[in-house]
């Protein structure tokens, strides 16, 4: 069975820096052919972290919006409160209460 094949796109990408650790973020749009979400944007956040030691963590949700608006408005709260990757699955889940 051939698998799909899921285009990515990086469409805002901000770094900060505080305390000694640089945050990077990224707003992703994926476009699949499955046929659930075929040719609809779906929108990620990635968060990458490297602290001042140099130890890096990451992490990404999985196609949580659909809507480009809400997106960002989440993807800015984000870098807003300066969210670290180890915070990002709680702060998901708080949101989808």
């Amino acid at each position: 069975m051939k698998r799909s094949a899921i285009k990515e796109t990086v469409i805002k990408r901000e770094i900060r820096e505080a305390e000694g650790a640089t945050y990077s973020y990224a707003l992703i749009m994926s476009e699949s052919k499955k046929v659930a979400s075929y040719k609809i944007p779906l929108y990620s956040i990635g968060i990458e972290m490297v602290d001042a030691y140099g130890n890096e963590t990451s992490a990404q949700t999985s196609d949580l919006f659909a809507d480009v608006g809400k997106a960002i408005v989440f993807y800015r709260r984000m870098i807003d409160n300066l969210v670290t990757p180890l915070n990002l699955p709680y702060i998901i889940e708080d949101e989808m209460q």
